[in-house]
């Protein structure tokens, strides 16, 4: 087995035994031993377990955010690129869910206390999370398809607070709703806020009415 299998190996064995058991109660011995690799390859890669971690979340949060990024691209209305956004938000957590279920469960608290590196990392991924966000609003507001009411990253903000909560209770069974139903209700809900004013998308696109 090459290096970038057993990285990727160990990755895989680590996300499974972390979702079943919680990362306090999964020691390295039995990652490496799922994973088919010596525990000395281990910490040759990750450095420790809160190393191995990290890894995950850096994988799962830039995959993410090159999704949210492809999709601005794409050049479409604010609301087009919104209700986009929502759907991928939560096709994004089905396919990762493992990886979703020990971020927001298990995060150690070490990695956010102690790490000053590792800080400064989470908040510069939360702050390009924030900006993508408030660039969705910014065009819904130039296009007359969205009206934020607050300036665009405060909504921002405020989204991806609301995101964060939802998905956080979905992962923990606190909210027992399908994720189809869920995507379809959070979008539903977020284009009513928005909603232009009455006669706003008329004036942006044909001028002043007389």
């Amino acid at each position: 087995m090459g290096e970038t299998r057993k990285r990727a190996a160990i990755l895989a064995a680590a996300s499974r035994l972390f979702a079943e058991k919680g990362y306090a109660n999964t020691p390295t011995s039995e990652i490496a031993r799922e994973a088919g690799v010596a525990e000395g390859t281990l910490y040759h890669h990750f450095g420790s377990k809160d190393g191995i971690f990290l890894k995950i979340f850096d994988e799962t949060a830039d995959g993410y955010l090159a999704g949210a990024e492809r999709l601005i691209r794409e050049g479409k209305s604010g609301a087009e690129t919104l209700r986009d956004y929502i759907a991928f938000h939560f096709d994004y957590l089905a396919s990762h869910a493992p990886q979703y279920l020990i971020i927001l469960r298990d995060f150690p608290e070490d990695i956010s206390r102690e790490k000053s590196g590792s800080t400064t990392v989470l908040r510069k991924k939360f702050s390009r999370l924030t900006a993508l966000l408030a660039g969705i609003f910014t065009r819904g507001a130039r296009d007359g398809t969205l009206c934020p009411r607050f300036p665009a990253r405060d909504t921002a903000g405020m989204l991806r607070g609301i995101l964060y909560g939802t998905t956080r209770h979905k992962m923990l069974g606190i909210i027992d709703i399908p994720l189809p139903r869920l995507t379809t209700m959070l979008t539903e809900f977020c284009l009513k806020a928005l909603a232009p004013l009455p006669g706003t998308v008329e004036r942006k696109q044909g001028g002043a009415r007389p």
